[in-house]
């Protein structure tokens, strides 16, 4: 039962988080912490009581069998550490919000959407995955639309559009393959030997649902805009936690239940991830909106993830997933300071920014930190995430994957380039005035501090992360040989 209650109580939480309003303000922030803080204790209790190796904590609840349409609920060490993130950035996203406008519809939405968000992570039926994953999108939807900036309904209808159509396609793949093995049962699906032309049709249909939510280029045109339009703190979830079920469905339900397809299309899979990684880059590099160019760095950071998966490895896929706890981290930190510096500056724009290191030395301390990190540097997740990922490219694919360190240089640029302009050099004259030009309070630097502890800590003991996950990993990879 811990699993679905971990999906149950945050839905069953959230219109108390409204009502409440009613009754007293902090009433629905209170809740929604308490729900994080929830998740956080049952997500280490499944930690310490997890056998190391294959899916634990079975939990089957029969709907409707003749259809196979039966909630099978259990996790491996895959999804415990993306579980650790949704219940991290539960508590996290709740502390960055504790002065928004409207709290009870707001908390009632995050609450809406955590539910759903840890049932893809932990569902082995492939239909009930597809109804959580689209349960995710209708509170974003709301988030953008309600507190999100000045072009928030148009940000909101395209991310809407754009990530429901490839549901479409996703769900697609999945009628296609219950056609075909009459199971929605992941451990079923594993000793299903389909047509070839039928896997690649399924795998083909699927990849676009996940590719667009990734996002990889060309599906990736919705996450600037729902990013710049976003709430910070919704930001956090958009690359923290949506942008994580593309990659994580992607491995799931293509990768491990496909080996010899995705073999096939492992090449495609590589070129979509190298033209990812350079043309974000690039677009990060000509960006002046501080925002966008953060978000741009996001998506040239999921086509390390996506090169990682590519290579059908246990190193590459070991390497993916590590990339991708240590992406949600940091780009966490770098979207929240962001918007820090928008609301103190009442700027997006890079060219308008200068000095600010003069005026709030901790806060830009922490910004500087986030870059560093982003960057690669030694002794933080950006290192180890993007050197392994390289590493198994370059295994696999040999000579033709040393353009890939290029990128890595790309982004020293790009970021680089950013805290010359914004962070470090003369106070611009127009900023001294600004009284609103002053350091966070304690409650809104917590979860900057906490971003920080945890993607340092990963980094320099990378085994807690990798420690979980790798023998899941390194069995599924025989699959491949």
């Amino acid at each position: 039962m811990v699993l679905l209650s971990m999906i149950l109580l945050p839905v069953l939480v959230a219109p108390f988080a409204w009502i409440g309003e009613k009754l007293n303000r902090d009433v629905p922030k209170y809740l929604s912490l308490a729900v994080g803080v929830f998740l956080a204790f049952c997500t280490a209790y499944l930690i310490a009581k997890y056998p190391g190796n294959g899916f634990a904590f079975h939990e089957f609840y029969k709907i409707y069998p003749p259809f196979d349409f039966n909630l099978h609920l259990a996790v491996d060490g895959i999804s415990l550490v993306l579980l650790a993130i949704v219940a991290f950035l539960a508590i996290t996203v709740t502390l960055s919000s504790w002065h928004v406008e409207k709290p009870g519809a707001y908390f009632f939405l995050i609450l809406i959407f955590l539910g759903p968000m840890v049932g893809v992570f932990v569902s082995l039926n492939l239909l009930w995955f597809f109804i959580f994953w689209e349960f995710t999108l209708v509170p974003m939807f709301f988030h953008i639309g309600i507190w999100g900036a000045e072009n928030r309904i148009y940000a909101a209808m395209k991310f809407f559009i754009y990530t429901h159509l490839a549901s479409i396609f996703l769900l697609l793949g999945i009628i296609v393959l219950y056609l075909s093995t009459h199971t929605f049962e992941f451990e079923k699906l594993l000793n299903v030997h389909l047509d070839p032309s039928v896997a690649k049709l399924v795998w083909i249909l699927m990849f676009i649902g996940f590719a667009v939510k990734m996002p990889v280029v060309p599906f990736h045109t919705w996450l600037p805009d729902a990013h710049v339009q976003a709430p910070s703190p919704i930001s956090v979830f958009l690359a923290g936690l949506l942008l994580k079920m593309g990659a994580y469905g992607l491995l799931r339900w293509e990768i491990f239940l496909f080996p010899q397809t995705s073999k096939f299309f492992a090449p495609l899979m590589a070129f979509i991830a190298v033209l990812t990684i350079f043309y974000a880059g690039f677009r990060a590099l000509a960006e002046d909106h501080i925002k966008r160019m953060v978000a741009y760095s996001s998506i040239n950071h999921m086509g390390f993830v996506l090169l990682g998966l590519s290579a059908l490895t246990a190193a590459g896929i070991s390497a993916a997933v590590y990339e991708m706890v240590g992406h949600a981290l940091i780009i966490s930190l770098l979207f929240m300071i962001a918007g820090y510096i928008h609301h103190k500056t009442h700027t997006w724009y890079i060219s308008e920014l200068g000095g600010l290191m003069k005026k709030i030395p901790g806060l830009m301390t922490m910004f500087v930190i986030g870059v560093l990190a982003a960057v690669g540097l030694p002794g933080t997740a950006g290192f180890v995430g993007e050197l392994t990922v390289m590493l198994a490219a370059f295994d696999y694919y040999g000579w033709i994957m040393v353009i890939v360190p290029l990128a890595s240089a790309l982004s020293a640029g790009f970021f680089m380039w950013m805290l010359q302009r914004a962070v470090f050099g003369p106070l611009r004259e127009e900023l001294k005035k600004l009284k609103s030009l002053t350091e966070l309070p304690l409650i809104e630097n917590i979860p900057l501090v906490l971003y920080i502890g945890a993607f340092i800590l990963v980094g320099v003991i990378p085994a807690v992360v990798f420690n979980l996950y790798n023998p899941v990993v390194n069995a599924f990879a025989q699959l491949f040989q």
